[in-house]
């Protein structure tokens, strides 16, 4: 008798284990990928150009949006006179809390003065610490008035 008490209980914690493992798991799969991305277009302010995108992560605290590579051509008259290097102007972060977000901040040319007319290219990561977490590989991006 004592027997096949234990076993009717280890069959019990089996079935409920079995099914908590099944929750977890699908909690886990139902949480959205992390992701960054870009708009092709930005916005001319003068001094800088607005940048946006969106970005989800998971995990809890924040995350942040750099850009880590971008250039625009510079327009001289009509013909191209060189890349110029553009870069965010300060930090830009967001929340990992497994929502899409949208991000948005300004790049800056430092010692250039940056074009109202131009088209080039960026490539923005997402980044806890030291970690990248997500990348947007090279964009194209347009400067719009």
């Amino acid at each position: 008798m004592f027997h096949s008490s234990i076993r009717s209980n280890l069959a019990v914690v089996t079935a409920v284990v079995g099914c908590c493992g099944g929750i977890l798991a699908a909690t886990a799969a139902a949480q959205p990928a992390t992701s960054i991305s870009v708009e092709p277009e930005l916005g001319y302010n003068v001094t800088t150009l607005t940048i946006n995108g969106s970005a989800t992560c998971n995990g809890g605290g924040t995350a942040g949006v750099d850009v880590v590579d971008g250039s625009l051509d510079q327009m001289v008259q009509g013909d191209l006179a060189g890349p110029i290097t553009v870069q965010l102007d300060g930090p830009v972060l967001v929340d990992c809390d497994g929502t899409a977000h949208t991000w948005s901040g300004n790049l800056t040319a430092p010692g250039r003065a940056l074009p109202n007319e131009s088209a080039g290219t960026v490539t923005v990561t997402l980044a806890q610490g030291q970690t990248v977490i997500a990348t947007t590989g090279p964009q194209s991006v347009r400067v719009v008035r």
